[in-house]
């Protein structure tokens, strides 16, 4: 693991995590048990046999209550807070517990669980908790500070369910989620804050519609029917957005040049350095696409749509 801020430091220590953490009825707390996250993982740790208990905002239960009864602690809480709620709650923390989170980004709130005696593993779900199976689903997983025996065991669990588990330290989880996450999403945020500007009428650019722009501006209202602010906090605390915002800018500042010069050589020859980047992925994605626009459009008829 690389080093960053102390978190490789933190991560050393006694080996922890006897292995048993998960058998029926272990003692499972949920702090945030109540938002979506938190409820799909409540069921699932019910699915295995573990007594769960929830504290959230509505609760009567406080977090600490709950953590100091439990086994296992699960931190679902919305990201902006997570490092607060676990900073608060780490001083009543056991060396014989493990601790989880299941928050977009990894290095922050992983740092302040491994201020605790305790086995320590992040989490990153990458799917909503309003999804119908686990099976085929991809868990990112920075087992940090656990004994390999007890890791086996908790990464079996999640396979058995269908779950592809990915693993990684928390720093390259952070680094890729600048890509999967910050890039796209300020890309589609970008999009969205054009069509305001330019008072864009939606429905109407739907009676000119091509498949792929449908189904881009069905996943850009797809994004902008979520909580802002789980969105506003992927991308302004993610240590590596400031990378990201640099190449847009940079991009940005050549369309410009080469718009303003009537430079077609100059964006055809950008066009194709990224299409050799992109090597044979660009062959297969078009074909995977396409595929998904036949669908999008049989969809659209059968809802009446242009």
């Amino acid at each position: 693991m690389k080093d960053h801020e102390g978190l490789t430091d933190l991560a050393h220590g006694p080996k922890v995590g006897a292995r048993g953490f998960w058998k029926p009825n272990s003692r499972v707390g949920v702090i945030g048990g109540h938002g979506e996250m938190g409820r799909l993982f409540t069921n699932f740790f019910k699915d295995l046999g573990c007594r769960v208990d929830i504290a959230d905002v509505d609760t009567e239960r406080t977090g600490r209550e709950v953590l100091e009864d439990s086994d296992v602690v699960l931190f679902a809480v919305p990201l902006h807070e997570t490092v607060k709620i676990i900073g608060d709650l780490v001083p009543y923390v056991r060396p014989d517990q493990l601790l989880m989170d299941v928050t977009s980004l990894k290095v922050g709130p992983v740092r302040e669980m491994l201020r605790s005696s305790a086995a320590v593993v992040g989490l990153h779900p990458m799917f909503g908790g309003r999804i119908a199976t686990l099976a085929g689903q991809t868990l990112v997983a920075c087992p940090v500070r656990i004994s390999p025996e007890s890791w086996g065991d908790i990464r079996d669990l999640f396979i058995q369910k269908g779950i592809r588990v990915k693993e990684c330290t928390p720093e390259e989880h952070d680094r890729m989620m600048s890509i999967i996450q910050v890039l796209f999403h300020m890309t589609t945020m970008l999009v969205g804050r054009v069509l305001r500007e330019l008072s864009v009428d939606i429905a109407e650019t739907m009676e000119f519609t091509s498949p792929s722009y449908r189904l881009e501006i069905n996943l850009l209202g797809r994004m902008f029917a979520q909580n802002g602010a789980l969105y506003s906090a992927i991308s302004q605390m993610n240590p590596y957005t400031k990378d990201i915002l640099s190449s847009l800018m940079q991009g940005l500042s050549s369309y410009q040049e080469w718009y303003q010069g009537q430079d077609l050589d100059a964006f055809m020859r950008d066009f194709q350095k990224s299409a050799e980047h992109l090597g044979d992925f660009c062959s297969r994605a078009y074909e995977e696409s396409s595929a998904v626009l036949d669908f999008g459009v049989r969809l659209a008829r059968l809802n009446g749509g242009p």
